[in-house]
């Protein structure tokens, strides 16, 4: 919104004070300053309801972060409002290598003895190792023989062995299997085998066709090869970046064709006539088109609920797994339909072996217990198991109650409802200086901004002092503190939370020791204070009649009256009558329609609309000015004329 001398910006240029010799723009400047105060008393009043509005929502995001951090479900080390909360238990294991446990809120201090005696595993299908086959050319011995002879001379390739990359020049002539071989072994050495004999580490060969191949000793390692800087697998027919190792990023008409040479088996096929690849695990059918990587095979099946199984690669052993997702005895793994595999999975899976699952087997306190799963729940206690016990061995698991957690929840929660105290005191008792007043914009212009920050400051003071609302909510938290919880024998003070002092205002102070005493002593009792739930009324409803909340405030435990406190002033929730919290009906909340819709939005836009209205006025009644004076020199210069007529037909002469 524009200043107010610049009320008549549009307004053409006046020629005004030449007749009359007045300073026109002082004296119209002058008579608009009086106008215009009613104008400065809208501003001030827009501008106080502006900061009260901010101050309110100050409170507002301080009141949810205190409920989101100990009243919201999904803020698991901060509710307060669960029995788990107050149920913590330490749970140690003598041997943490054989079984891990923890405890639940039903759990009970003592201790255990756990034998593990058999592991749950899950079905497992088990693919032949070296699948990929080996790296093989397109060219034999014979086809290299023939060619020119200088068709190899200087022709290089790369060779990336386990990630060791060197480059190799071929060699030429007749003897072109051994002369290459013994530039691999040069390159990249020998090794030794488990009965220490001395074996190479790539292999160069001939297959039943004659076709020169690559290969490893150990079926462990990783062989690639890559063009080197005079190409040479062209001459050899292989395709850069050819491995004994299959990526996940082939196609399944590439891996189909792969597959088929390194199983020698010309007559393998799992592409149907359409183009497609179907298979099916488990019951469940699965459909691919032959441009598919295998990545999108294994995600499919993997992400796939009704499968429960996930298929693998493992590049060190170069063969496919399929694993079920659940463990147990009886969940095996169901290939193709009615016994009979399909081809793609026999292609992949190519000499398979299939090792059922099996099922947990531990002794806790000489009772044995069978589980489909390595994690198990008897009396309050999660149990992990994780490695069977030989011969006598045993763990000892000892449940005690976790004080300390506990104490640290309830002295977070005193924290941060202390620092919501300090908040109150501040803005309640906070004077209101009267000889700062919000600034007009005609004003501002006349200061520095380091200037305005500063006036502001010191007019934002005081905006909330006495505030009927904020006095409401502070002294319902504190009463809601004190009062005793039916059915309980225990308060704060006497489990040692008080607020003694005058000067604490309302403050909590802890003492630590009688505090962690009751928990140790009356665990029960000190949960049942803090979340005691109501009987007869058990759930918060924002339109529960006055007798209901009543009966609701003195059965349930003190953090459920704090919650419903914030509900009644903070919730985002109507009730029947169409109300949301009475902080947000208030001040609105950003983010939410109550933005637009709370009392101080609807006054601050009437405050808008009065004051472009009154903008509307004065700029009429300046130019109403402006039209006098020019009518005065008007006025002024016909009678100059006139004048001097009279005193020429005189023969007088102006002076």
């Amino acid at each position: 919104m524009s200043g107010i001398n610049n009320i008549n910006k549009y307004s053409t240029m006046r020629l005004v004070g030449i007749a009359t010799g007045l300073d026109t723009d002082t004296i119209v400047k002058q008579l608009m300053f009086v106008e215009k105060q009613s104008l400065y008393k809208l501003q001030r009043q827009k501008q106080l309801a502006e900061w009260k509005q901010e101050a309110y929502r100050e409170f507002i995001n301080a009141l949810r972060g205190f409920k989101e951090k100990f009243f919201d479900i999904t803020k698991r080390t901060s509710y307060m409002l669960s029995e788990n909360s107050f149920n913590v238990f330490k749970v140690i294991s003598s041997s943490d290598e054989y079984v891990t446990a923890k405890g639940t809120a039903s759990a009970q201090a003592g201790s255990h003895k756990v034998v593990v005696k058999q592991l749950a595993t899950a079905a497992v299908v088990e693919g032949g190792k070296g699948v990929s086959g080996n790296i093989t050319t397109g060219v034999t011995v014979s086809d290299l023989k023939s060619l020119d002879s200088e068709a190899l001379e200087g022709k290089t390739i790369k060779v990336t062995l386990d990630g060791v990359t060197k480059e190799i020049e071929l060699p030429g002539g007749s003897n072109f299997v051994e002369e290459l071989q013994d530039r691999l072994d040069e390159a990249f050495g020998l090794t030794t085998d488990g009965q220490n004999n001395v074996v190479r580490k790539i292999v160069v060969g001939t297959n039943e066709d004659g076709k020169i191949y690559f290969s490893t000793t150990n079926g462990a390692s990783k062989l690639t090869l890559s063009s080197g800087s005079n190409d040479g697998l062209s001459i050899l027919g292989i395709a850069s970046g050819a491995s004994n190792r299959l990526s996940t990023g082939i196609t399944l008409r590439d891996l189909e064709n792969k597959l088929r040479s390194s199983q020698n088996n010309e007559t393998l096929k799992f592409i149907d006539e359409n183009g497609n690849v179907s298979f099916t695990i488990n019951g469940k059918t699965f459909t691919f088109s032959a441009n598919d990587t295998l990545q999108k095979v294994m995600s499919t099946v993997n992400n796939d609920s009704d499968a429960k199984v996930t298929l693998s690669y493992d590049e060190i052993e170069d063969r496919f797994i399929i694993t079920a997702k659940q463990t147990g005895a009886g969940k095996n793994i169901d290939l193709g339909n009615n016994g009979n595999v399909d081809p793609f999975l026999k292609a992949i899976l190519s000499g398979y072996t299939e090792k059922s699952g099996q099922d947990a087997k531990v002794e806790i306190d000489g009772v044995e217990i069978v589980r489909s799963s390595n994690t198990l729940t008897v009396n309050g206690i999660e149990y992990t198991l994780k490695k069977v016990h030989e011969g006598q061995g045993s763990a000892t698991i000892t449940v005690e109650r976790d004080i300390d957690t506990v104490y640290n929840l309830i002295k977070s929660f005193v924290d941060e409802y202390n620092k919501l105290v300090d908040m109150f005191n501040t803005k309640l008792t906070e004077k209101y200086d009267r000889n700062y007043f919000p600034l007009t914009d005609d004003e501002k212009e006349e200061l520095t901004e380091d200037e305005i920050k500063k006036w502001e400051e010191k007019a934002k003071t005081g905006l909330l002092r006495n505030d009927s609302i904020l006095q409401q909510i502070q002294r319902s938290m504190r009463v809601a503190l004190i009062d005793a919880v039916e059915g309980v024998g225990i308060s704060l003070s006497s489990i040692g939370i008080s607020s003694n002092s005058y000067l604490d205002k309302g403050k909590l102070s802890i003492d630590e020791d009688k505090l962690k005493a009751a928990l140790r002593d009356r665990p029960d009792e000190v949960r049942e204070l803090f979340i005691k739930t109501s009987d007869s009324v058990p759930l918060y409803d924002r339109d529960l009649t006055q007798e209901q909340r009543n009966v609701r405030y003195k059965e349930q435990g003190l953090l459920h009256r704090i919650s419903d406190i914030l509900n009644d002033y903070i919730s985002t929730l109507r009730n029947k009558e169409g109300y949301k919290g009475i902080l947000l009906e208030k001040a609105g909340m950003e983010g939410d329609l109550s933005q637009y819709e709370s009392s101080l939005s609807k006054e601050i836009r009437a405050y808008e609309e009065r004051i472009n209205e009154m903008y509307t006025r004065l700029a009429e009644k300046e130019e109403s000015y402006y039209r006098k004076f020019t009518e005065l020199e008007k006025y002024m210069s016909q009678m100059n004329s006139q004048l001097s007529w009279l005193f020429a037909q005189l023969g007088v002469y102006r002076q």
